[in-house]
């Protein structure tokens, strides 16, 4: 009759099995009969590439009986290191630092040689792990993975390095845990379903070195720094001209900002109007956790700029501090570290051991231990509290003198 639905047409379907350990086989509107497995874990739906119903119909009860007695009917693609690997390569790494980016090649390529690319990650075991500490530990293997096969020419390193790399390794399963993706097969699952590292140690370092320079320390090298020079090539001559580093030390100094963010610094990222002396917009995407931050400047640091747009002028997204060589890059980190080291071997002030630029990051924050947790984390760019307290903010002989000498004393009450 007119206005009547008309009746949907079923196809033949037969299911075997409670709700989350059901196979169920089922016809398409061709005849192609098709099979689908729900687990706990997730639905696969496959076809069965033939049209024998009866046939279809025991294998659905026999493989339902497997999956009730805990044999796996669902099949997925092994998470493999190389699939692993590069699912963060391609997801997660583009969106952090520069120098970021360069620890996670560096680190698919360590994981990569030293477990094969096709290995399954899930399992991964715990004598895998501890060998793995005992040949990067020992120098065995290099950074990259690669096998150093001389004892003269192992560089052993210290808890912290091997820590490192195992703690990459840790998050790159963590994030593969919550990552789902669509199959072949048309199925949207996790990448791993289990962490297989759940337990295993991570090497701790005794005595961690986290050298902080002073207010003296940072003095006399700023006194001296004018005097490193850097190689510049104009009008096809190379010149040696001031370098950059005067500038590098006072914004280091004034903000405790990364190295490699303050090399990193565009004219865009300047907001001279704003605030007392101005701001400075820090862009995500050289932050560690990839967040942005807005943190006002100080007058020391105010001048520094001021310096820099004074003798290289620009706009947009030219850099505060560009390559010597290309304009179009920031001046690397190798090459400012190297100023410093000459600089230092100047002003005769003795080395530190394990740092360089990062020992200024723990001074600023050390210094600012007598302010609110919120307002340095936010000044500095310190997602969390536990970090920048164990980590970068040191007991001094000053401060640990007010501790012992300034009580407040606990009196009784008194009626």
């Amino acid at each position: 009759m007119r206005g009547q639905r008309r009746k949907r047409r079923k196809h033949w379907a037969k299911s075997f099995g409670p709700y989350k350990c059901r196979v169920r086989v089922f016809a398409t509107p061709g005849g192609v009969l098709y099979y689908e497995a729900r687990t706990e874990h997730g639905i696969t739906r496959k076809s069965l590439k033939h049209r024998d119903r009866a046939r279809a119909t025991r294998w659905a009860r026999e493989e339902q009986a497997k999956l009730a007695l805990g044999v796996r009917v669902i099949e997925t693609p092994a998470p493999t290191v190389a699939r692993v690997l590069r699912g963060y390569r391609l997801n997660v790494t583009p969106g952090k630092s520069r120098s970021s980016r360069y620890q996670d090649t560096r680190a698919e390529a360590l994981w990569t040689k030293v477990l094969g690319a096709e290995k399954d990650l899930s399992k991964l075991t715990r004598a895998e792990w501890a060998h793995f500490i005992t040949a990067r530990a020992s120098g065995a293997i290099d950074p990259r993975g690669e096998p150093v096969e001389t004892a003269k020419e192992r560089r052993p390193v210290r808890a912290r390095a091997v820590a490192a790399d195992l703690e990459w390794l840790r998050g790159v399963i963590n994030w593969a845990m919550n990552w789902n993706e669509e199959e072949t097969d048309g199925e949207v699952r996790y990448l791993m379903r289990e962490n297989p590292i759940r337990g295993f140690p991570i090497p701790d370092e005794p005595n961690v070195q986290r050298p902080v320079a002073t207010q003296d320390r940072y003095e006399a090298i700023r006194k001296v720094s004018d005097r490193v020079t850097m190689d510049v090539r104009r009008d096809g001559k190379r010149r040696a001209v001031r370098s950059y580093l005067s500038e590098l030390l006072d914004l280091v100094n004034g903000t405790g900002r990364r190295i490699t963010a303050v090399l990193e610094l565009r004219h865009e990222d300047l907001r001279l109007a704003d605030g007392k002396h101005g701001a400075i917009v820090w862009p995500a995407v050289t932050d560690k956790m990839a967040k942005a931050w807005t943190t006002p400047i100080n007058a020391a640091v105010r001048a520094a700029i001021d310096r820099i747009v004074a003798e290289r002028p620009g706009i947009g997204r030219a850099y505060l501090f560009p390559s010597p060589r290309n304009a179009a890059r920031a001046v690397s980190r190798d090459l400012v570290s190297g100023w410093l080291e000459r600089a230092e071997t100047l002003a005769k002030v003795p080395k530190h051991a394990g740092s360089l630029w990062h020992a200024y990051r723990r001074k600023w924050a050390s210094e600012r231990k007598h302010l609110p947790d919120v307002d340095v984390m936010a000044a500095g760019g310190w997602s969390d509290l536990a970090s920048l307290k164990t980590a970068y903010q040191h007991a001094d002989a000053a401060t640990m003198y007010r501790v012992v000498s300034e009580p407040a004393e606990l009196r009784e009450a008194k009626a």
